[in-house]
């Protein structure tokens, strides 16, 4: 009786051991909607969560069709030519130097650690980031630096349009979004006043298609203003671990 017992018991440790092993951990992007009105101004935001992902940069339009890709949007500008990534650019298998039109901000991505800082600060982190060959790197305007507002006069007088930002809060990498149309200060304001420490901009405009992948592994497309989204040239990517 005794054999049969431990015969039993080692089996269904065995088993136990088998599903272990073969439990996956599932990747998916996560999307809230917060909604914030304020003095009859609809100042809402859409945040997308990577949940069990890692962030990446690429110039490889192919590579967001890969399967383990659960977020994928433009971060960089685009060229007035359409052609080229404004400003220092390291992704998945490139590395990029343009002159910049006038960006403030760079984010370095290293495996789960992102930090968004001061252009003053470039040459160093893009130095890093080549040496390395594990860190991705990009350049934009600068929203919020360490709790502050970092003003953005790039866009002039333009008027209220679509904003998206590669933002952190609590030392978690977000995207966050406006639900609708805001000038860059109201974007600014709203994430702060949301909790977010830091903050680069990411291309919008006419260019801000991309998608996202629900835990349902649903694939939604996002973005409102689409006609140059033939001539996109870069994107941010949440990728399974």
């Amino acid at each position: 009786m005794r054999k049969i017992i431990l015969t039993l018991l080692i089996c269904i440790f065995a088993f136990s051991g088998t599903n272990a092993q073969n439990k996956t951990i599932q990747s998916y992007c996560r999307c809230d909607t917060i909604q914030i009105i304020q003095e009859s101004s609809d100042l809402s935001l859409i945040v997308y969560e990577p949940v069990n992902c890692l962030l990446q940069l690429t110039s490889n339009r192919s590579v967001t069709e890969n399967p383990n890709v659960c977020f994928a949007a433009p971060c960089a500008f685009t060229a007035k030519n359409y052609k080229e990534i404004v400003g220092r650019f390291i992704g998945t298998d490139t590395i990029i130097e343009n002159p910049t039109e006038q960006e403030t901000g760079l984010c370095t991505i290293d495996k789960e650690d992102i930090y968004i800082g001061d252009i003053k600060d470039s040459s160093m982190f893009y130095y890093n980031a080549v040496q390395s060959g594990d860190i991705f790197y990009f350049q934009q305007m600068l929203l919020i630096n360490d709790g502050k507002r970092v003003e953005c006069t790039i866009f002039g007088k333009q008027k209220p349009t679509f904003r998206r930002a590669l933002a952190i809060k609590d030392g978690k990498p977000y995207v966050v979004e406006s639900l609708n149309r805001m000038n860059i200060s109201e974007f600014t304001d709203v994430m702060l006043q949301q909790g977010y420490t830091d903050a680069i901009y990411m291309d919008m405009g006419t260019w801000s298609e991309g998608f996202f992948v629900s835990e349902n592994k649903e694939k939604t497309t996002i973005g409102n203003l689409r006609q140059n989204t033939r001539y996109q040239t870069n994107w941010l990517l949440f990728a399974g671990k």
